[in-house]
């Protein structure tokens, strides 16, 4: 056979070789199990107390405060959470104002996740059981310290291929009816405008 032919034909099967080498890399082995509901809380939590303890200085709010969205945005089913606080309440909403609605909304969970795990440390936080729902699983997640201890539930659904937290619930209590509540009778009362108002009171740019 030429040489040069024979270089060719032995950089071609090399060639195949790398490519089913690669392709046998990508496939998923048995027993490499996929990030479960509870680790992918855990990240979040871990997440959330590391940028509290890091960003901790009154300096570094405004930091603290965009790094922790990014944490909501990342691992919460924000949109939809914010379209079932709204409720019927909201159908007359204009694009717009849902769009801003969702925007103020990750940053009242943002603070609301912040002030619930502010006084605890990653080994105060024990993560006691996952149990199937109707729609996904329910991460049951006991923070214990200095602080008043209460049980948390994050509700978790399947988005994309990964979990993604759909609610919390606080001794039973679900953040989203809680947010729901507050709102329906702020639209009752008064405007749209007055729930924007409400929600940037509520939830402060540092």
């Amino acid at each position: 056979m030429n040489g040069w032919w024979k270089v060719r034909v032995d950089a071609a099967v090399w060639c195949v070789g790398l490519l089913c080498l690669a392709t046998l890399l990508s496939v998923p082995r048995p027993g490499r199990a996929a990030q479960t509901a509870t680790d992918t809380v855990q990240e979040t939590v871990n997440d959330v107390l590391y940028l509290l303890a890091e960003l901790k200085e009154n300096s570094r709010a405004g930091q603290r405060q965009w790094e922790i969205e990014q944490v909501v945005r990342r691992a919460f089913n924000y949109r939809d959470m914010a379209e079932r606080a709204l409720g019927e309440a909201g159908a007359g909403a204009t694009a717009a104002d849902r769009r801003q609605f969702v925007r103020l909304f990750v940053q009242v969970l943002r603070d609301d996740l912040t002030d619930r795990l502010r006084d605890y440390s990653v080994s105060q936080v024990v993560y006691l059981a996952e149990r199937e729902e109707a729609e996904g699983v329910q991460v049951v997640v006991a923070p214990a310290g200095l602080a008043i201890d209460a049980r948390m539930a994050f509700h978790m659904v399947v988005r994309n291929g990964g979990w993604l937290v759909d609610d919390v619930s606080i001794d039973g209590t679900s953040i989203v009816a809680s947010y729901r509540t507050q709102f329906t009778r702020i639209l009752r009362e008064g405007s749209f405008s007055d729930l924007m108002e409400y929600l940037k009171l509520k939830a402060p740019v540092a």
